[in-house]
């Protein structure tokens, strides 16, 4: 919707209004002495015929719409994740979305979250509004959601890590190395070739995400500030072994990730892990050894300055956080047995 100069010296704006039964496009066109008052007109236009359009559309309607639109700037994970939504909202799909109230959403948010996780419904109510929004109604509803119970304060212990390390077999030992030592997530071990490998060089720079279809290999990361390259042991490199350029390192699928460390946690008695915990693990170890968090957040893969690095990663490990509070009593008991004058100023890091 452009503006283009006439030889009279006014400005005239062509708005596509659709097809007719032919076929044939439908524009309408408007005439103004200002390129501002032409524009002005023609915006005007475009929000009635856009308004018009989804005033009769139903909230799976708006769904479909949003997701269509979309399809191919989403990634396969997000596109899976939209449809899954859009699916649980089939008991209020049959809904106007220009009619819709929020007790129409605080009851279907109510009964959705005794089946569904604090997150999946918060998600699922983040599509609704968004889809609707992109049809042209951008209503604020008030509508209270389940709150998210907060994650567990403490990361896994070094003996639970070893333990884990030392009972797997050699496709999960790979794993376990490379998410507790180096904060690869999930997608980016699974999704790793030997071709990836360089030396003692480790080029982080796709991921298998599950799609609509199943799970695919993504020659791009998570994120921008995920492409990254670490650095192993000759230890390191020796476990992973030697392999094609296109033979996977770790030859499962995520979901088979999740599920083997799951049962070897059960083996060893560890309760309370994901392997996710795993990248908690790493950036909690590295708190407590001193890595600034600007080279912490390049190694793992964080953003610069990331608040999700230090909210939901960086948690204290209980033997550490003792040891912590063991050299604290101690420096007070010191102070109390000697003068303060003779009280020793020492270092309260751990060794």
């Amino acid at each position: 919707m452009k503006a283009r100069r006439l030889p009279s010296g006014k400005y005239n704006i062509e708005v596509y209004v659709g097809r007719d039964s032919q076929g044939k496009r439908i524009r309408e066109s408007f005439t103004a002495a200002s390129k501002a008052e032409v524009e002005l007109m023609a915006s005007k236009f475009k929000n009635n015929i856009d308004r018009q359009r989804s005033s009769d559309l139903t909230v799976s309607e708006a769904g479909e719409a949003y997701i269509k639109a979309n399809e191919n700037v989403l990634s396969p994970s997000t596109l899976r994740g939209y449809k899954m939504d859009a699916k649980r909202l089939q008991p209020i799909g049959h809904l106007k979305i220009r009619k819709i109230t929020s007790y129409d959403i605080q009851s279907f948010v109510s009964e959705l979250s005794t089946t569904h996780s604090p997150k999946t419904v918060k998600n699922t109510y983040a599509f609704l509004v968004t889809s609707m929004g992109f049809c042209g109604v951008e209503q604020k509803f008030k509508v209270n959601l389940p709150k998210i119970p907060k994650k567990a304060k403490y990361a896994p212990e070094n003996e639970q890590i070893k333990a884990l390390y030392d009972n797997a077999n050699p496709v999960m030992k790979r794993a376990i190395m490379l998410a507790a030592f180096h904060s690869l997530r999930r997608g980016e071990i699974c999704g790793l070739t030997y071709g990836d490998l360089k030396g003692n060089a480790l080029l982080i720079h796709s991921d298998m995400v599950l799609g609509p279809e199943g799970w695919v290999h993504k020659e791009t990361p998570k994120t921008e500030s995920s492409y990254r390259q670490v650095f192993l042991t000759d230890k390191e490199v020796e476990i992973l072994g030697q392999g094609k350029p296109d033979e996977y390192i770790v030859p499962i699928k995520p979901s088979t990730l999740d599920g083997n460390f799951k049962r070897l946690c059960n083996k060893l008695g560890i309760e309370g892990l994901i392997f996710h915990n795993l990248r908690s693990y790493f950036a909690s170890i590295a708190v407590a050894i001193g890595i600034p968090d600007i080279y912490l957040s390049h190694m793992g893969g964080w953003r610069e300055n990331s608040t999700v690095l230090k909210e939901h990663y960086q948690k204290k490990i209980v033997s550490i956080d003792e040891a912590y509070t063991n050299k604290m009593n101690t420096y007070f008991d010191k102070m109390m047995e000697n003068s303060p004058n003779d009280c020793p100023n020492e270092n309260l890091e751990t060794s």
